[in-house]
């Protein structure tokens, strides 16, 4: 089931398979990509527990968890909802603990203000066992041309450092220099067929999207997630600006302990724990 809300600026829509963004709305402009060409059919998918391949091993058991997580399969129960507002909520059941053996209850909370989109997980510890997560956005911008009429324009100062992944989406070890500073021209000779760009450990908690010799279309906060991914399908106009606390794991690596493991959240017994990113459209 499908429900929205608006103001005057901006209207969104999200679907409970998933908790999942499929349209934004801003000034009468779709913002979010529509599969036009049917390249990719997702708009912005939830990443919970993990964020890409990311092995979940408890107490020494290894999990078969997939990548993203089991968030963006599950049907949310639509827990509150306002003029401005909704909230979407997914707990723990049977088939969650075959993959991830954690009680838990994950709360999405859709805001809009104005052209601006809030985005606040509340990840709620029901146990008096620790629970540990991690988690990411995935969001898709529709743009006019293709991604090299686009740069992405960093808060800070950055030593961008890419992390090339193998054809499994493992990290393979190798690294590229994508340069020093703030802005990033997308690059349209990488930005294809499924690869997909990760930077580590950035300072930047806020990125824009920005065209070329032009102005910012969107600016993107994101406090708490230190790792920053680009991506597209095959060719088409739209880039997804992704952050995500942890990243994939080394091809070939064994895995540690999930509680362990960089970018993994801990939230005490009967706690809960709260992470916010903000995207407004320009």
């Amino acid at each position: 089931m499908n429900y929205a809300i608006k103001n005057g600026q901006t209207s969104v829509t999200i679907t409970d398979l998933g908790a999942e963004l499929i349209s934004v709305i801003v000034d009468g402009k779709e913002r979010l990509w529509q599969n036009p060409t049917g390249e990719w059919a997702g708009h912005a998918p939830l990443l919970f527990p993990v964020c890409g391949h990311f092995g979940v091993t408890v107490d020494g058991k290894e999990y078969p968890i997939k990548a993203h997580g089991f968030a963006k399969r599950e049907t949310f129960l639509l827990k509150e909802s306002g003029e401005d507002f909704l909230t979407f909520s997914l707990s723990a059941n049977e088939e969650t603990k075959k993959v991830y053996p954690f009680d838990f209850i994950f709360n999405v909370t859709y805001r809009i203000q104005e052209n601006t989109l809030i985005i606040e997980y509340d990840v709620k510890n029901p146990s008096e066992k620790p629970l540990y997560f991690a988690c990411g956005g995935h969001e898709s911008f529709a743009l006019d041309t293709n991604v090299d009429g686009y740069e992405i324009e960093f808060e800070k100062e950055e030593k961008l450092v890419h992390y090339y992944h193998d054809n499994g989406g493992y990290l393979s070890g190798e690294t590229a220099n994508y340069g020093n500073g703030k802005p990033l021209p997308l690059p349209i000779d990488f930005l294809q067929n499924g690869a997909t760009l990760i930077f580590k450990d950035i300072l930047s908690r806020k990125v824009n999207l920005v065209r070329k010799g032009g102005k910012a279309i969107a600016s993107v906060t994101f406090d708490g997630f230190s790792n920053l991914l680009l991506w597209r399908s095959e060719n088409a106009k739209y880039i997804c600006i992704e952050p995500w606390t942890n990243v994939p794991d080394y091809a070939g690596v064994p895995d540690k302990e999930f509680s362990q493991k960089d970018g993994v959240i801990k939230v005490d017994g009967k706690s809960s724990k709260k992470l916010v990113r903000t995207i407004s459209y320009l």
